[in-house]
């Protein structure tokens, strides 16, 4: 016990000394559970298993990718008299062409200390996806550092949550969907809450159904990013006076949540509070398990931060544009959302509705993914063991819909499009902690007056888990 303890605190610690977070990245979905042997049996509900132990674990992941090659004008008003605008530049797909890669190596522990204390401890190594804001961000880096005291039960997880438990460290918000069954993002998923932020989190459960959550914590500042996998290089620092090209183009860049790279909370402590009811109905258990979650965040957007790798800075200094503003006004940013997940049988659906506001800048959207579990007899032996285990198809909506107009003159004009994207996939279980996605992005981006034009992308990746 004395040992488990010390581990919580030196987790603890680390919580509260990393200056970066990441992407919250998604576990390979489990086999469903067989039926029971007995009507009797499977007529009740089975008990929640218990806490899994403190373990360690490491994860690679490699990538086969082919992004299809888009490019737009960039405008820039003459001077002077009357403004006349003239195309200046690019504003082009991240990296197109077909690459391998390796996205990432990942080392972690997570699991029950004891005494109902959990942790978890991530860093990624290589991280070439979740580099933010440009490619020549950190290589290495703390995704999660935090602990946990009582039980948390995310959405249709057959796990106990405590009438109240208390989080604290690097963590990402309550509000960021648990699964992601695709390596790719949804829209929403990449613009709002996407990665980790220091926080105190507090929640609980309210009776049989209903529960609760509340956090604080250090904003995560303004940027914007490419749609699809590759963040882009926008502002990319040069050294040396050299005149090279960045490593990758700026692609078609949305505003989103970027990563936090240090503690100093002046200018950006949010706040966020949900109130979410349940139903359970964990396999076998027949019948619809649903969770539905309300939530809503704030802070106030500083006038300017600095951000590694880049000359440009988020926040308000990002809306101004170089002299070439958005419409905004003030500093507020808001977000107010659903969460909606539902299981029946072997189908599962994970959505959220999503209305930002960014300084009177409004858009609203959705993600909705839906898939369902299929368990396989082992198509082969590989040696002793069986191969191919399990199979999941995946469908996910997002649309983001803009309220807002950009002028013409601001550096950046993808940010004010509307878009459509739809991702299909399918992911393979292999054998034990070994997976394949295969995956295309299809992209509706609605371009006023030139139409709508398609960065699509193509995605193979292999997971491999060592535990």
């Amino acid at each position: 016990m004395h040992g488990r303890l010390r581990l919580a605190w030196l987790i603890a610690a680390a919580a509260l000394a990393t200056p970066a977070g990441a992407a919250q990245e998604v576990s390979p979905p489990s086999p469903l559970q067989p039926p029971s042997a007995t009507p009797d049996a499977a007529a009740l509900p089975p008990s929640p298993p218990p806490p899994e132990p403190f373990h360690f674990w490491a994860e690679l992941k490699a990538n086969a990718r082919h992004s299809r090659l888009v490019e737009t004008s960039v405008f820039t008003p003459t001077e002077p008299g009357p403004f006349r605008f003239i195309p200046t530049g690019h504003q082009r797909t991240a990296d197109a062409g077909t690459s391998l890669e390796l996205q990432n190596v990942s080392l972690g522990g997570e699991g029950d200390l004891g005494s109902g204390v959990a942790a978890r401890l991530e860093v990624h190594i290589l991280d070439l996806y979740n580099r933010n804001p440009t490619s020549s961000d950190a290589r290495i880096f703390v995704r999660h550092a935090w602990i946990r005291f009582g039980g948390k039960a995310e959405a249709l997880q057959d796990a106990r949550e405590s009438r109240l438990f208390v989080l604290a460290g690097m963590a990402p918000r309550f509000s960021k969907p648990a699964v992601r069954a695709l390596e790719s993002y949804g829209m929403w998923a990449t613009a709002v809450g996407r990665f980790e932020m220091p926080q105190l989190q507090v929640g609980g459960t309210v009776g049989g159904h209903a529960y609760w959550r509340a956090q604080v914590g250090k904003g995560n500042p303004l940027f914007f990013r490419d749609t699809n996998v590759l963040a882009g290089d926008n502002g990319v620092v040069r050294t040396g006076g050299s005149t090279a090209p960045p490593a990758y183009e700026t692609g078609f860049p949305i505003f989103y949540d970027a990563k936090v790279d240090d503690l100093d909370t002046h200018g950006q402590l949010e706040w966020g509070v949900g109130l979410g009811f349940r139903r359970r109905r964990p396999p076998p258990t027949r019948g619809l398990g649903l969770d539905v979650l309300g939530w809503y965040f704030r802070r106030r957007l500083s006038d300017a931060v600095h951000l590694p790798g880049t000359t440009l800075l988020g926040d308000l200094d990002l809306l101004r544009g170089g002299g070439y503003p958005l419409p905004f006004s003030g500093r507020d940013k808001s977000e107010g959302g659903v969460n909606l997940s539902a299981r029946l049988g072997r189908w599962r659906l994970d959505s959220q509705f999503v209305r930002q506001d960014i300084a009177t800048l409004v858009r609203r959207g959705f993600d909705a993914e839906i898939g369902a579990l299929f368990t396989l007899p082992g198509l082969f032996l590989v040696g002793e063991t069986p191969f191919g285990n399990w199979i999941r198809p995946v469908l996910r909506v997002s649309i983001i819909d803009n309220r807002f107009e950009a002028p013409i003159t601001y550096p950046t004009l993808s940010v004010d499009w509307d878009w459509r994207k739809y991702d299909f996939g399918l992911r393979f279980g292999l054998v034990r902690d070994v997976d394949l996605t295969v995956e295309y992005s299809r992209h509706d981006m609605i371009v006023p007056v030139v139409g709508t034009l398609h960065p699509d992308e193509f995605l193979t990746t292999l997971r491999v888990g060592v535990r």
